[in-house]
């Protein structure tokens, strides 16, 4: 009944709540299913859409959004990619099963250093136009959004 019920996170008031996850083995278990992905390797649809929901309860929330599990602890690229795919979805961090999963996961989550140039680009186009809600760089058009998403990438490195 989980899924059903993630929307409540957000106007719970429970201060102590610090992040929001989901479990898909657990998903599995509760379903009675014999996998929890598809022909083409990815996650079935029910897992996406739970995901997903987690996912949007978890900002509706305030909260970190937590990627589940990645159940082969020995494919350490495997796990970084599908961190970093997590990462630009909106999840902030993954459960780990095993400490050798840590370092690949951090690495996974942490911005990469051409994302940190063009957020600073972004910031410093914004802050030397203060009066515009519009800038451009490279040929796109970016607005308070963009602002907003560069100011999240650079709160992410450390000084």
């Amino acid at each position: 009944r989980a899924p059903f019920h993630l929307g409540d996170y957000a106007s719970a008031g429970l201060a102590r709540l610090a992040g929001l996850t989901w479990g898909a083995e657990d998903l599995s278990t509760a379903l009675t299913a014999s996998t929890n992905i598809d022909a083409s390797g990815s996650w079935a649809f029910t897992y996406r859409m739970v995901r997903s929901l987690t996912l949007m309860a978890a900002h509706a929330a305030g909260v970190p959004a937590i990627e589940t599990l990645y159940v082969d602890f020995r494919d350490e690229e495997g796990l970084a990619a599908s961190c970093r795919a997590a990462r630009a979805e909106g999840f902030a961090g993954r459960i780990a099963i095993h400490p050798a999963q840590v370092n690949p996961i951090n690495q996974g989550f942490a911005p990469s250093a051409e994302e940190i140039a063009f957020a600073r680009r972004v910031v410093a186009a914004f802050a030397a136009n203060p009066d515009t809600g519009t800038i451009g760089i490279d040929g796109k058009m970016l607005d308070i959004p963009h602002l907003k998403q560069a100011q999240h990438v650079l709160s992410q490195v450390k000084s």
